[in-house]
């Protein structure tokens, strides 16, 4: 038996190959792929910007479906259960992973980068990999509880508080989930901004308590009054803009925090760190998840605290993966995610 792929040839060369279908072995499921959302990452893998992708590859990291059949000794899942992929691989050996730390593992991979991953039929993984799902929630929508997990990570480590102002940078759709996982915390007030129009009104759907369009005004200045001259006691960098970090740290309360959360291979221009000194300020880096950030995300989309249905701009079968990654590029800033469902 086979199942078809679409294999990263080249940067821009996405090929639909058969291939043997997985088997399942010890501690393992084969899962039939229901959805994979493509992001920017995704879009740096296809496009060759992204550093250390060995080609070949199947990418495709944020992703839904249904286990198909499973090894000796899987004891959480069973054929038939909708599970949510978590695509960060840790090697379980490391000094990081001994600390729990599997995200920042020294020899992880990504599913879909340092390994194939999810734009195929089927895929195996490890049993701890995958996450049952409640089946209420669509598999579509539930691609994005990934995103949802890393943005929960994130402001974990900025230790958000209720009460406290914050502002994200950005609002794709880790920024619009970054919004409105703040005013959960009871941050106030949450000022979201964006260049787009479009995103800022869904920023503002998802209780952000001012929107600034970072086109029209002056986003410092706008800040400054929002908090009653005050500055910011959190800003998340959404956006990965490196031109971003200065006006961030500009924009912070003295003792304020900023989140990195934007991921970005490019210098910091006129960069100094005397604003870190004067203001004692803290600036916190998050990567990715780890496994305790999953189920909390699953329940904030399956509670319908976080909707995530309407982060999905369009949908492609499997077939026309190829049409949705020159979409992304020639739309990327218009594109919330794009959903690849297999088609047959």
């Amino acid at each position: 038996m086979t199942v078809i792929a679409a294999v990263l040839q080249a940067p821009r060369r996405l090929e639909l190959l058969a291939r043997p279908a997985p088997l399942a072995r010890r501690g393992e499921a084969v899962v039939r792929i229901a959805a994979t959302a493509v992001c920017h990452t995704d879009l740096e893998i296809y496009t060759g910007r992204h550093p250390g992708v060995r080609l070949p590859v199947v990418m495709g990291h944020e992703a839904t479906g249904v286990v198909e059949a499973i090894g000796e000794g899987v004891e959480r899942l069973s054929p038939g259960q909708p599970v949510l992929l978590n695509p960060i691989i840790a090697c379980g050996d490391c000094d990081a992973c001994a600390r729990g730390h599997g995200n920042l593992c020294r020899n992880a991979g990504l599913f879909g980068r340092e390994m194939d991953g999810s734009l195929a039929e089927q895929v195996v993984l490890p049993e701890r990999y995958l996450y049952p799902l409640p089946k209420h929630v669509p598999l579509a929508a539930a691609t994005l509880i990934e995103t949802l997990a890393t943005v929960r990570h994130a402001q974990l480590r900025a230790r958000i508080a209720s009460g406290e102002s914050v502002v994200v940078l950005g609002q794709g759709v880790a920024g619009l989930l970054h919004t409105q996982l703040a005013g959960l915390s009871g941050a106030r007030p949450v000022v979201a901004v964006s260049r787009s129009a479009g995103k800022l009104e869904l920023a503002r759907r998802r209780g952000a308590d001012r929107v600034v369009n970072a086109a029209r005004e002056d986003v410092v200045a706008a800040v400054m009054d929002a908090t009653a001259g005050r500055g910011a006691d959190v800003v998340v960098e959404s956006a990965g803009d490196p031109g971003l970090i200065t006006p961030a740290i500009e924009m912070l309360a003295p003792g304020g925090r900023l989140l990195v959360y934007g991921i970005s291979h490019r210098p910091v221009p006129e960069f100094t760190t005397f604003p870190l000194y004067f203001k004692e300020l803290t600036i916190h880096g998050s990567r990715a998840l780890t496994p305790d950030d999953v189920p909390p995300a699953i329940d904030l989309v399956a509670s319908g605290a976080v909707a995530v249905e309407e982060l999905i701009t369009a949908s492609y079968p499997l077939e026309r993966v190829a049409a949705a990654f020159q979409e992304y590029e020639r739309a990327a800033d218009s594109v919330l995610r794009l959903v690849i469902v297999p088609g047959r």
